[in-house]
């Protein structure tokens, strides 16, 4: 049996994005130009662009390879426990923002449950 190529990229999710090529439409080139700018971002081209614009030795990629990883295990290993026992008391505005308190609720949510985890497994 023939395989059918042609719809195989069609999603209704919208638009399918390949490279940076972007149509204006009725004009709206500033509509176009932000389509590009995400379509940019999405593909982390900007970074790309910074990461390579001067030599970076073999052994530096290493060691910031190295110094990522550690960073990220030390994300995962943080101390929980200090955030269980972290009160909020009025009138203090460390966690004034948005994204402040989403950290300190997603932290607390992971702590609540490593400990469920830990007390389902005894």
């Amino acid at each position: 049996m023939k395989k059918d190529y042609k719809n195989r990229n069609r999603n209704n999710d919208g638009p399918i994005i390949r490279g940076c090529k972007v149509t204006v439409r009725n004009g709206d080139v500033n509509g176009a130009l932000r389509t590009l700018k995400k379509i940019l971002d999405r593909d982390d081209r900007q970074k790309e662009l910074a990461k390579r614009e001067f030599y970076e030795r073999p052994s530096i990629k290493r060691k910031r390879a190295r110094d990522m990883a550690v960073k990220r295990s030390q994300r995962e290993n943080t101390d929980f426990g200090s955030l269980s026992r972290q009160s909020n008391p009025p009138g203090v505005s460390w966690n004034k923002s948005k994204r402040k308190r989403r950290k300190v609720l997603d932290a607390k949510n992971q702590f609540t449950r490593l400990m469920h985890r830990r007390n389902t497994d005894d």
